[in-house]
C-alpha cells in the first residue's frame, strides 16, 4: 500500500559544496539506488515511488548500515535516520527529474572523466578505489549515475551564477557575508527530555515571556535573570559578540542573523535550549563583494538547488510505502518544533 505525500523541499544542498572537490564526501555518505523503467525494483522491495523512478528498501538499509549499525539498530534514532536518508534519496531522485526537465545533459565523457578524477584520489593510498566501491555497497553504474547528477547540478547552477545574481545575493545577505558582529542578549530555557509533552510546554512559555517583553510587562534584562537557565542570566542575558560564523554555532547564529538591531526574536530550537534573542548593538562589516564571492557563491547555490527540489516536488507525485520513515509534513526542518517521524501510512496527508 502506497500513500502519496508531496513532501517537503529539504536540501541536499543544504552542505553544499562543487562536485570536484567534495564528490568522494558525498558518495560515501549516500547511496542513490534510484532506479526507473526496466531497472526498478521488484515492488516488494520498492520504499518510495518518485514519479516514474522508485527508490529500493535495500537502498536504504545500506545507507544505514554504513552509518552506525550498532548505534542505529532499532527505536526512535533508528527512525530518525532512516527518516534522513529516505529524505535525502527523495530529494537526489526529484533532482535527476529536473535536470532531465531543464535539458540539462551530461556526456559520457565528462562522466568518465569524473572517475578518472576520483580514482587518481585513490592513488598511492591505503584504500584503493575498488575497496571503497565494496564498502559503501555501490559498483561502477551507480557511481556513474551519481556523478553524472553532480556534473549536471554544477551546470544548472553554474549558469544562474551571473554577475547580477551575485551583487543582488550580496545587496540581501551583506550582514551574513561582509564581517558583521552582533552583541546579542537571549533568554534560554531548557524542556525537560524526560517529558512527553516538555517541549511543547516549553514552547509555549517562550512565547508568553516574549509576549511580555513586547508588551513592556517586563525588559528583555529582567526576563533574562527571571527564566534563562544559561549563566548569562546573570548579565541579563548578555552573551556578548558573535560573528556569522563563530563563536557560537550555526543553528543559533543564522536565526539571529536575520532579525534587525532591537527586536526580539520568536522562540527557536537549538541543541541547547529554546532561545529568545534580542540583538542590542551591531558592528557593520567590510568585507567587499569580491572577498565574499565564494561564500556568495555557495549561498546562491544552495538556494537554486533548494528551489529546484521545491518545483520537482510541486510536479511530482511522491509515494511510500506502508512502514518507511519519512518526516512529516507539519515539522518542517526550519520549523520551531522537531521533526515528527511517520511510519504508519494512515498518519499521512497528501
Amino acid at each position: 500500500m502506497f500513500v502519496s505525500s508531496a513532501g517537503r523541499a529539504e536540501i541536499l544542498a543544504a552542505s553544499w559544496r562543487w562536485p570536484r572537490q567534495f564528490i568522494v564526501a558525498i558518495l560515501a555518505s549516500a547511496a542513490a539506488c534510484v532506479s526507473a523503467g526496466a531497472a526498478a525494483p521488484d515492488d516488494r522491495d520498492v520504499a518510495v515511488r518518485v514519479g516514474d523512478a522508485s527508490i529500493a528498501r535495500s537502498a536504504i538499509d545500506t545507507v544505514i548500515r554504513r552509518l552506525n549499525p550498532a548505534a542505529l539498530a532499532a527505536g526512535e534514532q533508528r527512525l530518525q535516520v532512516e527518516a534522513s536518508v529516505v529524505e535525502q534519496l527523495v530529494d537526489e531522485a526529484i533532482l535527476r527529474l529536473e535536470l532531465s526537465r531543464q535539458l540539462v545533459g551530461v556526456a559520457a565523457s565528462e562522466i568518465d572523466a569524473g572517475i578518472e578524477r576520483l580514482k587518481a584520489q585513490f592513488v598511492g593510498k591505503a584504500t584503493t578505489f575498488e575497496e571503497f566501491l565494496a564498502r559503501s555497497g555501490r559498483d561502477e553504474p551507480m557511481l556513474r549515475e551519481q556523478i553524472a547528477l553532480e556534473i549536471g547540478l554544477e551546470k544548472y547552477v553554474r549558469q544562474r551564477l551571473t554577475p547580477e545574481a551575485i551583487e543582488a545575493a550580496y545587496a540581501t545577505n551583506r550582514r551574513e557575508v561582509d564581517g558583521t558582529r552582533l552583541r546579542v542578549s537571549h533568554v534560554v530555557l531548557r524542556p525537560n527530555i524526560l517529558s512527553d509533552d516538555g517541549l511543547e510546554r516549553r514552547l509555549k512559555q517562550a512565547d508568553g515571556i516574549r509576549r511580555d517583553i513586547l508588551q513592556g510587562r517586563m525588559t528583555f534584562e529582567e526576563a533574562a535573570r527571571r527564566y534563562s537557565a544559561g549563566p548569562s542570566r546573570h548579565r541579563g542575558g548578555d552573551l556578548g559578540w558573535i560573528g556569522r560564523d563563530g563563536p557560537l554555532i550555526d543553528a543559533f547564529a543564522k536565526p539571529v542573523f536575520a532579525i534587525t538591531r532591537g527586536d526580539v526574536s520568536r522562540p527557536f530550537i537549538t541543541p541547547y535550549g529554546i532561545h529568545i534573542v534580542k540583538v542590542t548593538e551591531m558592528e557593520a562589516g567590510r568585507v567587499g563583494i569580491g572577498e565574499a564571492r565564494p561564500r556568495l557563491e555557495k549561498m546562491l547555490a544552495a538556494r537554486l538547488v533548494r528551489e529546484l527540489v521545491a518545483e520537482g516536488r510541486r510536479a511530482t507525485p511522491v509515494e511510500y510505502a506502508m512502514g518507511v520513515a519519512h518526516f512529516d509534513l507539519a515539522t518542517p526542518a526550519d520549523g520551531p518544533q522537531p521533526r515528527r517521524v511517520v511510519v504508519d501510512a494512515a498518519a499521512v496527508g497528501n
